[in-house]
């Protein structure tokens, strides 16, 4: 058999040891990939941050398995300089390498590994791989202006810039790398998680009943009070289950008072063997996850190898592991609607069965390990045929001296002018206008979030701008409003408050709904609102509604006139109301766009409107504009519905 390189380098995770792996119940699972490896490779270097201990273990994995660890008990950037060096000595008589990352974080060692083996005149394929988008869970998890969150994306992009492959477990994943980081999609592949052939497999009169199973990490991401809730629910329809949580994290202690409080039969375990976690999945009734964001969940996908029958929530990297009604449900994240998913799972064993068979023969077929070898073998022999031809230069992160913080206003805004400018002089005219346009959008962002930081929660756009009158006055006490994509709620506080209206909102963020609700108790007008979690484009609030708002909505969609006739038929409203941004506010929107550079005052804008623009879609969308206000650069127009003759001529 031919080998694909004289060795591979694989680094792991910042922090990560073997140790670690296996005290997490991880070895097992995250060696049998590179266990069917070892024969295709002369040898195989494990990069950890253990200790000598390490050593041991990697030896016992494979006769041509060893480790590099950190002997000494550096700290991480000290043993990060030195191991490059340490993997040079190890393999100075290989020819060919390849090197890859377990995940994003900690990709620096393998750019400089990579490197020291280049200039040691080696070739060397590097292969970028992460399990789940980091910039992304950094920026949802702590927020998106954080240090931490602006480290992961500059360190993301650097070792993305620096690889042959890029490797994602999705392709929402790669997709939205090639976009972040400007990669070529021909350097992007697809290699997702796997699942094992030697999963148990039982039918439901051999499982446990009444069990609903969840593991993975008690963290707010994960959603677990949402099971509990959901479970709590199902107990009072009448049904009694046992809820078993299996792993660790910070919510663990919160997690068991919610539980006892909501007198449900909750048993908390610590992580155990893959083997016996496995070997649970295939014993427990239901297996679901109900997380805010993931990857490509592979606890998810492991349970349904198992027969499992699966109930997840329609979030980003969950929703559509599976195909809802077939291979698994897929729910809203309401506890309601959870729980009514496990009621009817519950009591339908045959469906559950042929839900759980479904779900196994999928998972098998796409995401069997001998399959994801073989796409993981093409990406490592990819990489190496590239070998450095192709991968960009990675962008340095610009850094500022700290004492700047502790500078005035004015002074810390002069520095700033004074750096960009000696930066800006240096590029062609061309260029150098398109790069100080470009800055717009990162700079609107920042502004924008400092504001609503600095003023205390809310935009003070929403102050400023006087935008909510432009509405209030239009709308009638006792009028039935409609407020999509409602957003925190604030319009539809000051409605309900000011106009004596009735309103509903609907939004799809969980968040922006709590904020809602919130904002609706401090408004006095709690009676006069009611808020729905949904996708307005798809999901329907129930009833007709004589006002139909949409408030810097429209520019996030698509398809817009087909949904403006499609909500005119469903709500049936004497008038809409609608706030869009336009395009044409000043010079340097259309400038922008004639540079090829992003002209919009937010990146999820799918459009910003022309005055005729906006009249001829809203015209074929059956709206007739009523009125029209021209302020801040945004147009507020009155619309009526059109009659039916009206819209088929338009």
């Amino acid at each position: 058999m031919a080998l694909i390189a004289d060795a591979f380098v694989l680094t792991f995770t910042s922090g990560i040891s073997l140790r670690s792996w296996a005290d997490m119940g991880l070895l097992e699972r995250e060696w049998a990939l590179y266990r069917r490896l070892e024969s295709h490779y002369g040898r195989i270097l494990l990069v950890t941050y253990g200790s000598s201990e390490d050593e041991a273990m990697a030896a016992s994995l494979g006769p041509n398995v060893e480790a590099v660890c950190n002997h000494d008990g550096l700290d991480s950037a000290a043993y990060i300089a030195r191991v490059p060096r340490l993997v040079a000595e190890r393999l100075r008589d290989a020819g060919t390498v390849v090197v890859k990352t377990n995940q994003m974080m900690g990709g620096e060692a393998a750019i400089e590994i990579t490197r020291t083996l280049r200039q040691s005149g080696k070739r060397v394929g590097f292969v970028a791989r992460g399990g789940y988008l980091w910039s992304r869970f950094e920026a949802v998890e702590l927020g998106s202006s954080t240090d931490e969150a602006i480290h992961a994306g500059s360190r993301e992009r650097e070792l993305c810039l620096a690889a042959d492959v890029v490797v994602g477990t999705s392709i929402a994943m790669t997709g939205d790398l090639s976009w972040r980081h400007g990669l070529d999609p021909d350097r992007t592949l697809l290699v997702p998680n796997y699942v094992l052939p030697e999963a148990p497999v039982r039918d439901s009169h051999e499982r446990d009943a009444r069990t609903i199973l969840y593991a993975g990490q008690l963290i707010k991401r994960k959603r677990v009070d949402l099971l509990i809730e959901a479970v709590a629910q199902l107990k009072e329809l009448g049904t009694e289950t046992t809820l078993s949580i299996i792993g660790e994290g910070p919510e663990r202690g919160r997690l068991q008072i919610l539980a006892d409080e909501r007198g449900i039969d909750a048993r908390f375990e610590l992580r155990i063997p893959h083997t016996q976690l496995l070997e649970r999945m295939s014993r427990c009734t239901i297996y679901a996850q109900v997380s805010s964001l993931e990857g490509h969940p592979k606890t998810v996908l492991e349970a349904m190898s198992t027969g499992a029958a699966v109930v997840l929530t329609d979030s980003p990297g969950l929703g559509r592991v599976v195909q809802h009604g077939l291979t698994g449900l897929v729910m809203l994240p309401q506890p309601e609607a959870i729980a009514r998913a496990f009621e009817g799972l519950v009591g339908d064993g045959a469906w559950r069965d042929a839900m759980g068979t479904a779900g196994r023969e999928s998972v098998t077929r796409a995401f069997g390990l001998d399959h994801v070898l073989r796409l993981e073998m093409g990406a490592h022999r990819m990489a190496l045929e590239v070998a450095g031809e192709n991968c960009g230069t990675p962008v340095w992160p610009v850094r500022w001296d700290p004492e700047l913080l502790d500078a005035d206003v004015a002074g810390a805004a002069e520095a700033w002018s004074r750096s960009l400018h000696g930066f800006a002089k240096r590029l062609d005219a061309k260029k150098r206008a398109a790069f100080l346009m470009a800055l717009d959008t990162p700079f609107y962002q920042m502004q924008g979030d400092a504001a609503i930081e600095a003023n205390g929660g809310l935009h003070p756009k929403h102050r400023l701008i006087r935008y909510h009158d432009f509405f209030v006055d239009r709308i009638e006490s006792g009028d039935r409003v409609l407020d999509l994509g409602c957003g925190v709620g604030a319009l539809s506080a000051s409605i309900a408050g000011r106009a004596g209206a009735t309103v509903a909102g609907m939004d799809w963020s969980g968040t922006n709904l709590e904020k809602a609700d919130q904002a609706a108790k401090e408004s006095g007008s709690e009676e006069r609102l009611a808020f729905t979690l949904g996708d307005i484009t798809t999901d329907r609030v129930d009833g007709r509604f004589d006002v139909l708002v949409l408030s810097n909505v429209l520019e996030h969609l698509v398809d817009r006139p087909a949904l403006l006739r499609k909500w005119v038929r469903w709500y049936q409203p004497r008038r809409v109301l609608i706030r869009v941004p336009a395009f044409d506010r000043e010079w340097r929107a259309p400038w922008k766009k004639e540079l090829g550079v992003d002209w919009r005052l937010d990146d999820t804008h799918e459009t910003e409107y022309t005055h005729a623009q906006l009249t001829d879609e809203l015209r074929e969308g059956g709206l007739e504009i009523t009125e029209t206000v021209t302020r801040w650069g945004e147009y507020w127009v009155c619309t009526t519905p059109m009659a039916d003759e009206q819209v088929s001529a338009a």
